[in-house]
């Protein structure tokens, strides 16, 4: 039989045997001094002697089984019973914290489902064995943040749909280090004010809050943070004015097919495009000045500095208020009421891509485990796996 090393200093090898379950491995503990938990004391005899099983790393993928021979002492103070203790396996647990340590990892990025199959571990034992790990890795995560020393705090905020019927997680991300810090149910003003005072560590420490249009989220920041510089996403921004855009072009039932002409940036465009588009705006006049109010917009956000960009702004707002087309007149009026923390963006140039690129990834997660009934252990494989290295030193 081949003769490898255990890797577990405590333990000596007494003898092995090959099974059709697989490898038995008898062990004993090498440390023979034991200390009472219950007062301190030393013992000074031995009650009696019992065997435990554990389950530990594979060897060429055939099972690895430790029977490790546990003495159980009688303290001479207290009189209490007690096991000896094992560093490489906890009380009441039948495998090594090192495999445990291992099937935590493989269901890192997969489905406990998954795993369970492939190994041959009853699904109820892994997942308790996975979230058992996982809450003690958020713990050790959270102290970690908290230990941080970040001076300046970048938030963003944002929603997830998580389920059908207009089910929503709001999701609350360190913009700076691009680690979700937390999740909420819902999308209303008193979960997002829960979900940040629980969460942030220092409200001074908050100096710019990214969100986009949703008043709820703005309630939140402006009681929790009202000295926090609001920070409109401009994704968002645009996407209004692109909204418009094609709101217009559904008036000209023959332009169906134009949506993508029309959508994308004129310097994206090839020179067959830019023919047709220039073809299609001499045909439709009036709809050349929904699209170059479109263009106009997004120049605006090519702008260098804050007071440039605040003329731009109010100039653009009054010529869509000028224009035939409601919807552009309503996208004015929007950006009108949103004026400030549009160009606070000229200030503090933050944008949501962080969040929104994270967003997919947690939608990744749901869908990788066909949906979760418990929502904190979804909250829970969310802050592990969006938060990953970055709270490092």
């Amino acid at each position: 039989m081949l003769s490898i090393s255990l890797g577990l200093p405590e333990l000596k090898v007494i003898k092995q045997e090959l099974h059709s379950y697989g490898y038995a491995i008898h062990v004993e503990k090498t440390a023979t001094r034991e200390h009472c938990p219950h007062c301190g004391f030393a013992p000074s005899s031995v009650h009696d002697r019992r065997t435990r099983k554990a389950q530990d790393l594979a060897i060429f993928h055939q099972p690895v089984y430790l029977f490790v021979k546990v003495k159980r002492y009688r303290c001479s103070n207290c009189s209490q019973v007690f096991s000896a203790s094992l560093e490489s396996i906890q009380p009441n647990q039948h495998y090594t914290n090192r495999f445990g340590e291992y099937l935590y990892e493989l269901c890192e990025g997969s489905a406990i489902q998954e795993v369970s199959r492939k190994h041959r571990i009853p699904y109820t034992t892994l997942e308790r064995i996975y979230y058992s790990i996982a809450s003690k890795k958020a713990k050790e995560r959270q102290t970690a943040i908290e230990a941080s020393s970040q001076e300046e705090m970048v938030l963003s905020l944002d929603e997830i749909a998580v389920k059908k019927g207009h089910q929503y997680e709001t999701v609350w991300m360190d913009a700076k280090a691009g680690s979700v810090m937390g999740m909420h149910a819902d999308r209303q003003c008193d979960s997002a004010i829960h979900l940040l005072s629980q969460n942030v560590l220092s409200k001074e420490r908050v100096q710019t809050v990214i969100l986009d249009m949703w008043e709820p989220y703005h309630k939140a920041v402006r009681a929790l943070f009202p000295s926090a510089s609001i920070v409109i996403d401009k994704y968002h921004v645009v996407q209004k004015v692109t909204q418009a855009l094609d709101q217009a072009r559904k008036e000209f039932p023959p332009l169906k097919k134009a949506r993508y002409l029309l959508l994308k940036g004129c310097e994206k465009l090839h020179k067959d495009q830019r023919l047709r588009l220039d073809d299609i705006l001499e045909e439709y006049p009036v709809l050349s000045i929904a699209y170059y109010l479109k263009e106009l917009f997004r120049d605006f956000y090519r702008t260098d500095g804050y007071h440039e960009a605040k003329e731009r702004l109010e100039e653009w707002i009054q010529l869509a208020k000028q224009s035939p087309f409601a919807s552009f007149q309503e996208a004015a009026n929007t950006l009108e009421r949103w004026k400030e923390p549009i160009l606070s963006y000229f200030l503090c140039p933050y944008t949501n891509a962080r969040i929104e690129g994270t967003n997919h990834k947690i939608k990744n997660i749901k869908r990788r485990a066909y949906g979760y009934r418990n929502r904190e252990r979804f909250r829970l494989r969310v802050f592990l796996e969006c938060t990953g290295n970055t709270t490092g030193s």
